[in-house]
């Protein structure tokens, strides 16, 4: 997992942690770098739903709920591709992220 302490955030940290990770990745031959980030508490609009329902509509909509890991993955290039429903409890999604490096 990619945590930066509250008191660090804002200042590039994670900016800076991810974007050496896609360098060494990059270095060894990745093609695809893919990321799971969990929603456990409906911080997204992937929580707290039966993602067997439409899930198609749902993915193209995902969007997150105020401070989300979603938002800065999303800036730093990544896009949604797929989730685990309730991998983490029912309407507890894993949601999967992607990009091309």
């Amino acid at each position: 997992p990619l945590v930066v302490q509250p008191d660090h955030r804002l200042h590039g940290v994670g900016r800076r942690l991810v974007s050496d990770l896609e360098t060494i990745a990059r270095e060894r031959g990745v093609i695809t770098m893919l990321i799971g980030t969990d929603d456990e508490i409906g911080a997204t609009t992937l929580g707290n739903v039966d993602l067997y329902v439409n899930l198609s509509r749902r993915l193209g909509q995902a969007a997150a709920r105020g401070d989300h890991a979603l938002t800065f993955y999303r800036r730093l290039g990544y896009a949604v591709v797929g989730v685990i429903p309730d991998a983490n409890g029912v309407g507890k999604p894993d949601i999967l992220m992607a990009k091309r490096l």
